[in-house]
C-alpha cells in the first residue's frame, strides 16, 4: 500500500504536531478523502477530534495504530523532499529515496484505544454561547502569561458585549492576575459567571496557525468546544471545564 503526501510541511504542521500535542500515540484512519482521528489526552480533560482534509492516494482505506507520532514527526522532516510516498506494510512504514530510508514499526490493532466517545453526540450538542476569537487574541494571552507566576487557569467571561480572558486562580489569595479582551463580539447567552479553563489548553490552540478560533461553550455541562478550521485540517478540541 502506498501513501503519497502532497506537501510535507502542510502534513506535518497542521495536523501530526497538533495530534502530538495532545496524546503522542493515536489511530489514524485512512482513505482517499483525507484522514481522521479521535484522542484523548493523559488526563482526558481534551478530546481532540483531527481531520486532515486533504485527498490522498490510496489504493484503499488503512489503519495506522502509531505508537510515537514524535519520532514519526522527527523522521519526515528528515525527508528533504516537499512530497513523497511511503509504503504501508502490515506492521510498519517505509520510506525509500536515494538520499535516506527508514522504517517505522506500527503497533497491532487493539492495543491503543480512542476515547469512548460518539463524536456524533459531540457535534449535536446544543450550546448556550458561541463566539469566534482572532488567533492573535491567543498569541497575546500566551504573552501576558509572563506576568503571573505559577497560575494554571485561565476565565473566559463576557462583559458589555465582548469577551475576555482572565489569568488567574480564584481558589487561591494574593495571587497577581491579568485579564485581556479576546474578542468584541459573541452570539447567546452571556457568560456572568467566569469558566476557568487549564492554561495548557491555551498553548495547545496556539500550535495551529490559523486566522480565527470558534469556541462553542455548553455551561449546564461544563464543555467548551474549540473549532480550528483551516484549508489543510479541522480540529475539534472537546475540553472540560475546570474547578474554579
Amino acid at each position: 500500500m502506498i501513501l503519497q503526501v502532497h506537501s510535507k510541511d502542510e502534513f506535518i504542521n497542521s495536523f501530526l504536531s497538533p495530534l502530538s500535542r495532545i496524546n503522542n500515540t493515536c489511530v489514524l484512519d485512512v482513505t482517499d478523502k483525507g484522514i481522521h482521528t479521535l484522542l484523548a489526552a493523559a488526563d482526558n480533560t481534551v478530546i481532540l477530534y483531527g481531520q486532515y482534509k486533504k485527498s490522498l492516494e490510496v489504493d484503499e482505506p488503512l489503519t495506522l495504530n502509531l505508537p510515537d507520532l514524535g519520532r514519526l514527526i522527527k523522521i519526515l522532516q528528515c525527508i528533504d523532499e516537499p512530497s513523497f510516498s511511503l509504503h504501508v506494510e502490515s506492521n510498519h512504514i517505509r520510506y525509500k529515496s536515494d538520499e535516506m530510508r527508514f522504517k517505522y514499526h506500527l503497533l497491532d490493532s487493539g492495543i491503543i484505544s480512542s476515547p469512548p466517545i460518539n463524536i456524533q453526540k459531540i457535534k449535536g450538542l446544543k450550546y448556550d454561547t458561541t463566539l469566534t476569537i482572532p488567533y492573535t487574541s491567543i498569541i497575546n494571552l500566551i504573552k501576558s502569561a509572563n506576568f503571573t507566576i505559577d497560575i494554571h487557569k485561565v476565565y473566559i467571561q463576557t462583559k458589555d458585549g465582548n469577551v475576555y480572558a482572565e489569568l488567574n486562580d480564584m481558589q487561591s489569595h494574593n495571587v497577581d492576575s491579568i485579564c485581556l479582551k479576546l474578542g468584541d463580539s459573541f452570539k447567546g447567552t452571556p457568560i456572568d459567571d467566569p469558566l476557568p479553563i487549564s492554561f495548557e489548553t491555551i498553548r495547545v490552540l496556539a500550535g495551529i496557525k490559523c486566522d480565527t478560533i470558534n469556541i462553542f461553550i455548553n455551561t449546564k455541562l461544563n464543555v467548551m468546544t474549540f473549532e480550528i478550521n483551516t484549508n489543510v485540517a479541522k480540529m475539534t478540541y472537546i475540553v472540560s471545564g475546570l474547578a474554579k
